[in-house]
């Protein structure tokens, strides 16, 4: 953006537009690798989704979250090492959603809870950190892609490929030959094996474009994890018994398996959704709420405000504290 009208919170990593500074110059539109921005005919400014942002400093997800009727999508927040940014943004093309994920740290670890508390993160947003469905899908189950990481933009937003397209038509070369949920297949295991793969309707390239900067590795890794969850499903519905094998080839636990299960087709609203609440009324810095209460001559724009602890005091009182 030119006029620098486009930036992302802090906070939350919303990335908005300003429409003050905006001059409709429209270069966010070609630039954007998500293709976010339009431009609005009627006010002359670019807009874009603000990912309901008010909603989420209150503790909810945002609307299209909320209401999706296919229950598809999970908001949650992550830890990551701000210190390694840098070297994850200048990692090689093929290297980049391994990079990106590692960055990411885990909640539970207690070195990580400590720096977290350092850095002046609150109890609650930790606790939420351990109970977000995001790091699970992401980091832990390693199901999620970031959508185009070539830009190196760090995105916030994570996407998993999709698979009921293609398990319907691979295999099915002929109306008589074997389709995969089969499995008549002891050569090659229970599971899809990869020049089947080749076969699917969405082909790997163009996936690997999207997800993975042509990396179709770790498109393939986690296609094959989704397909093995449904085989493991569905042994335990067809024959009674868990089929543990085609886990163990994907390199996943049962217990993995289970929680992807429950978190795809059985969770809850508050599984799904864990946000906490933003504080906006204790942040350190609020030039909002100190207008008018000191003059630019006495303000050090070096140092943090003082906030007032009462509102019902004058601001001479010698008696009074701040924070």
């Amino acid at each position: 953006c030119p006029s620098g009208a486009a930036y992302k919170r802090e906070e939350d990593g919303v990335v908005l537009i300003d429409q003050k500074r905006c001059r409709s110059w429209r270069y966010c539109v070609s630039s954007c690798p998500y293709k976010k921005p339009y431009y609005n005919w009627a006010s002359g400014k670019m807009e874009k989704c603000i990912l309901c942002y008010p909603r989420i400093e209150s503790g909810m997800p945002p609307v299209c979250f909320h209401s999706c009727v296919g229950k598809i999508r999970s908001f949650g927040l992550i830890f990551y090492d701000m210190d390694r940014v840098e070297e994850a943004a200048l990692a090689e093309d093929k290297d980049l959603v391994e990079a990106q994920r590692d960055i990411i740290l885990d909640p539970f670890d207690p070195e990580v809870i400590a720096g977290a508390k350092e850095s002046g993160i609150s109890d609650d947003w930790i606790d939420a950190a351990q109970r977000s469905p995001v790091y699970k899908i992401v980091k832990k189950w390693e199901l999620a892609l970031p959508l185009h990481p070539e830009f190196r933009t760090l995105p916030s937003l994570f996407y998993i490929p999709p698979l009921a397209p293609i398990t319907t038509s691979a295999g099915k070369n002929t109306p008589t030959s074997t389709d995969i949920f089969d499995m008549d297949k002891p050569e090659e295991g229970p599971l899809l094996s990869l020049d089947e793969m080749d076969k699917f309707r969405v082909p790997f390239k163009y996936l690997a474009g999207m997800f993975g900067a042509g990396n179709e590795e770790v498109v393939k890794k986690t296609l094959l994890r989704q397909l093995a969850v449904r085989h493991y499903g569905r042994s335990i519905r067809v024959d009674g018994k868990p089929n543990l094998e085609v886990l163990e080839r994907v390199g996943l636990t049962e217990e993995d398996a289970k929680g992807i299960i429950r978190a795809f087709s059985l969770a809850f609203y508050d599984e799904r959704f864990v946000v906490p609440n933003a504080k906006r009324e204790e942040a350190d810095i609020s030039p909002y709420t100190e207008r008018g209460f000191a003059g630019f001559d006495t303000m050090n724009p070096w140092s943090p405000m003082k906030r007032k602890k009462s509102s019902h005091k004058s601001y001479h009182t010698g008696s009074k504290d701040y924070e």
